[in-house]
């Protein structure tokens, strides 16, 4: 019997400099530590990101809506990119080291604001 002959598919990427936005991890356990502390950032539910901070955004970079109706105007859309830029526009990026992350547990979307509560962990490297 003749081997299947299996052809890789290259992968299509583009190399970024940044700081992810909400993400998921590999399919596996692993070890973290969860601080007692909760935090709850509220930001702004829409606006404009210049007006947030003038140094660091610019008009080009238009405005936020943490809820938007979808294009067909059936479906309510959250879009990920805006929380981590607008946390740093309002300077409520959470502080964070090495191996530490904020795990977002609930967002409530109010009329004017959005809470974020979650939980700051930090991974265990096992040996």
């Amino acid at each position: 019997m003749a081997k299947k002959k299996t052809t890789k598919k290259k992968a299509s990427f583009n190399e970024v400099l940044g700081t992810p936005t909400a993400l998921l991890l590999p399919a596996r356990n692993y070890k973290f530590k969860v601080y007692d502390e909760d935090f709850s950032i509220t930001i702004p539910r829409k606006g404009k990101y210049v007006d947030l901070d003038k140094k660091t955004f610019s008009k080009e970079d238009g405005e936020f809506d943490f809820l938007q109706k979808s294009d067909d105007g059936k479906e309510q859309v959250v879009y990920f990119p805006a929380i981590s830029k607008v946390m740093f526009g309002t300077g409520q990026y959470p502080d964070l080291e090495g191996a530490q992350a904020f795990a977002p547990m609930a967002f409530v979307i109010r009329e004017d604001e959005v809470e974020i509560i979650g939980s700051k962990i930090e991974m265990v490297r096992e040996n």
